[in-house]
């Protein structure tokens, strides 16, 4: 098995922890949906940095989704679903995480529509990394 074929299959697995972080996070009433948002953020990156990894294409150490997905259609891959969207998730990787959440999110935006996307956004690659795993 080659290398970035490794690699990628790597960070799937590590986005698919962070889709069940945000999973069971959305079942605690104590949890925020700062923190749900934020592994749903980190899922989303990891899927979109895996696909990337496996076609060999380079990518800056960045939390911005929307330059990632920007590099997935440059390199000429299929978009995951929801990808006008997604970018919506990069504050939860980068300003939320440290800073006052005061200026608040989108009314769009809600615990239901971040699973959503975590969960669309990693079974995306799955068939793209897995496909000669039997092999």
């Amino acid at each position: 098995m080659d290398e970035m074929r490794v690699q990628a299959l790597r960070l799937l697995r590590k986005a698919d922890e962070d889709r069940y972080a945000a999973s069971c996070l959305a079942n605690s009433p104590a949890a925020s949906i700062w923190n749900i948002g934020f592994h749903a953020q980190q899922a989303v990156e990891k899927s979109l940095k895996s696909v990337l990894m496996r076609q060999g294409v380079r990518y800056p150490f960045t939390h911005d989704i929307a330059a990632l997905i920007k590099l997935v259609f440059q390199a000429d891959l299929p978009l995951p679903p929801d990808s006008d969207d997604l970018f919506y998730l990069t504050p939860f990787g980068t300003l939320f995480r440290y800073e006052v959440e005061e200026w608040g999110l989108p009314e769009s935006l809600d615990v239901s529509r971040l699973l959503g996307w975590a969960n669309a956004t990693v079974a995306w690659p799955r068939s793209v990394l897995t496909e000669d795993e039997a092999s």
